[in-house]
């Protein structure tokens, strides 16, 4: 059937039909709350008996925090670049052999540390996954790869207009001193300093 609308020349001339989408219909699934001892909410959705597993974790440390300009987004970045007993290559390897891997992102007012796992390996992660909360020791060498890397992409997304455009409208909507308005450059790059990374992480 689909062959057949495909091979048919009118099929493409044909637009879908158009719905309100206040006429839409979306059911979410429930979720349950707790709240663990150290007073850390929880929030789970029961999604069956399958075997994999996804544990965000959300911390307000977003870029509305920080004092110096891509602190918060380094500081998130680098969590898994270097603990006090495991180095950058040792994390990553451990987080691999159990075909795990980690999601990170920085936003406007929250940071967030997202594991992809099957369910029978959590016991082997979440150790891990606490020395990065609580043990990240920033490698130097670790950082300047960052700053390295990072430059290099800022230059070409600087060649394209609708990242520019992007950049710009932020700025004119908010005001580039305003959390929401204010963006990078390579002199925000050039200007990390791992103890700026430490402090921030200590007060998060």
């Amino acid at each position: 059937m689909a062959n057949k609308k495909i091979n048919n020349p009118s099929f493409r001339k044909q637009a879908p039909d158009i719905i309100d989408t206040a006429e839409l219909t979306l059911q979410l699934q429930p979720y349950n709350k707790y709240q663990l001892d150290n007073g850390i909410d929880v929030y789970a959705i029961d999604g069956g008996a399958q075997e994999v597993l996804m544990i965000e974790f959300v911390f307000f440390a977003g870029n509305w925090y920080e004092e110096k300009n891509i602190v918060a987004a380094t500081t998130n970045f680098l969590l898994k670049n270097g603990t006090k007993n495991k180095n950058a290559f040792a994390i990553n390897e451990h987080f691999e052999f159990y075909g795990a891997y980690l999601n990170q992102g920085s936003f406007n007012e929250t940071s967030t540390v997202t594991l992809h796992t099957l369910s029978k390996n959590l016991p082997e992660l979440l150790p891990v996954m606490a020395e990065l909360f609580t043990e990240s020791i920033f490698p130097e060498e670790e950082l300047e790869i960052y700053k390295k890397n990072n430059i290099q992409q800022l230059e070409i997304k600087l060649r394209k207009c609708d990242f520019v455009a992007n950049r710009l409208i932020d700025e004119c909507i908010y005001g580039i001193h305003h959390p929401y308005g204010k963006y990078t450059s390579t002199v925000d790059f050039n200007a990390l300093q791992r103890d700026e990374l430490v402090h921030f992480y200590n007060e998060f």
